[in-house]
């Protein structure tokens, strides 16, 4: 019997639960696939965690966490990652306003 069996990869316990999305990102010339990017997203902006200078070391830890960031392209990354954070907070002040001139 094969540990591969259809039934048995199901259940098991590393594919159970929710799955982080995964986000590409442009870093330069390349494009990069992040897991669980737009949840920490989430959980800095509601945080209060504006897109600067003092979250960045944290972004990137995070980050790091579920991703391999090579140690030569921090850098590159942190970059990036402050320019899409940058984003995800303008696109949700822009919809919070939305919904309160609704209103």
């Amino acid at each position: 019997m094969s540990g591969y069996e259809s039934d048995m990869w199901r259940k098991s316990q590393c594919c159970e639960g929710a799955r982080d999305e995964i986000v590409q990102l442009l870093l330069g010339d390349e494009t990069i696939g992040l897991v669980g990017l737009n949840q920490i997203f989430e959980q800095l902006y509601v945080l209060g965690q504006a897109p600067d200078a003092s979250v960045q070391h944290e972004l990137l830890k995070m980050v790091a966490a579920k991703n391999y960031i090579p140690p030569k392209a921090e850098a590159k990354y942190a970059s990036g990652l402050m320019r899409e954070y940058a984003k995800f907070c303008a696109k949700k002040e822009e919809q919070s306003e939305r919904q309160t001139s609704t209103r």
